[in-house]
């Protein structure tokens, strides 16, 4: 076993690079099982720990835990003995991405319209069926990142995602208007109030799907394809890392705000390309 020394050196290097983020406890829980567990640090001793997680953790899960623990070799400046494909390896039956139904969408939204949810819980579903919010995301709203005057949100996202702009479609505002963003949500307890959203639409027996705020994120991908939305305007859209080729430099050079005396402005020329996207919006007519 790794002595109690070693262990803390390690750990505190890999959490010393870590970014200053909501899931940063996530990651340093998972490195610090392997520290605790792990026989050396060796490819051996990875792949012995990885063989007693497939007992109880998705391959997902699996995969993420191969990952963290290669980044806190990497900044530890310890020996990587993989070679290039020797990750633990995901089939396509075994991924689990569920994802709720248009019908089922439509069963929250009007649960959300007839007031049937508290308020955040109104606004998580709007926010979610327009943007497809991760549930970090929602969680890290704040007052500042909602203009409801110059009809604009700003999404700091995660898993090193683009944080953008957003224009807001008028069907949301009201939901948007009656929260009060200053309420903040551990993201376990944005996680439970899915569950709740899930009972109090009529869709309670859902939650053995082990489902979430991704399961809402999925659909409005699929939808926006489907109608027609080009496919890296809806990457764009959903905020997923980077831009890829010949926009990678103008989406980096964007000015996202406007200088002027006495005030400032977010420059909103990204979100623009919004209005296209809310036109064949899969779940927007929901909201109408």
């Amino acid at each position: 076993m790794i002595d109690k020394a070693t262990k803390n050196k390690l750990l505190k290097k890999y959490t010393d690079n870590l970014a200053n983020s909501s899931n940063r406890n996530h990651y340093i829980r998972y490195a610090g099982a392997f520290l605790d567990k792990a026989e050396g640090l060796d490819k051996v001793s990875i792949d012995r720990y990885i063989e007693t997680l497939r007992k109880d953790y998705s391959p997902g899960t699996i995969n993420f835990a191969f990952r963290v623990i290669r980044r806190l070799f990497g900044v530890n400046k310890l020996d990587w003995e993989y070679r290039q494909g020797e990750a633990p390896t995901i089939g396509q039956r075994d991924e689990y991405r569920p994802q709720l139904s248009p019908r089922i969408i439509e069963m929250l939204i009007s649960t959300a319209k007839t007031g049937r949810l508290f308020i955040a819980e109104q606004c998580f579903v709007a926010l979610s069926t327009t943007y497809g919010l991760r549930r970090e995301e929602i969680a890290n709203l704040q007052p500042a990142d909602i203009n409801l005057k110059a009809g604009s949100i700003y999404i700091a996202t995660l898993k090193f995602g683009r944080e953008r702009y957003h224009l807001l479609p008028q069907e949301i505002k009201p939901y948007l208007a009656a929260h009060d963003f200053t309420q903040r949500y551990a993201v376990a307890t944005v996680s439970q109030m899915f569950k709740r959203i899930l009972v109090k639409s009529g869709a309670g027996e859902l939650k053995k799907h082990r489902l979430g705020w991704h399961s809402i994120r999925r659909p409005v991908l699929e939808g926006l394809v489907n109608n027609g939305v080009n496919v890296l305007a809806a990457r764009a859209f959903l905020r997923w890392k980077g831009a890829a080729g010949d926009l990678a430099m103008p989406a980096r050079y964007y000015g996202n705000v406007t200088v002027d005396l006495g005030q400032t402005e977010p420059v909103l020329e990204e979100a623009k390309g919004d209005e296209k996207i809310f036109e064949k919006h899969p779940f927007l007519e929901f909201w109408r």
